[in-house]
């Protein structure tokens, strides 16, 4: 056996889900500011400018 090429493996394997994980919690991330951004923009429909709740 050559361990050589497997470390180079599995060394390969981490550093793609790294950087995979990454990228997905970046998404992540992203997609809940916009979700947030919308929420916030659909609870400003339901109270116009110049009303006042007691």
């Amino acid at each position: 056996m050559n361990f050589e090429p497997g470390i180079r493996f599995i060394v390969f394997l981490v550093i793609f889900g790294v950087t995979n994980y990454l990228m997905m919690l970046r998404r992540y991330e992203n997609d809940m500011k916009k979700k947030k951004y919308l929420q916030q923009e659909k609870i400003s429909r339901l109270y116009p400018k110049g009303s006042f709740i007691f």
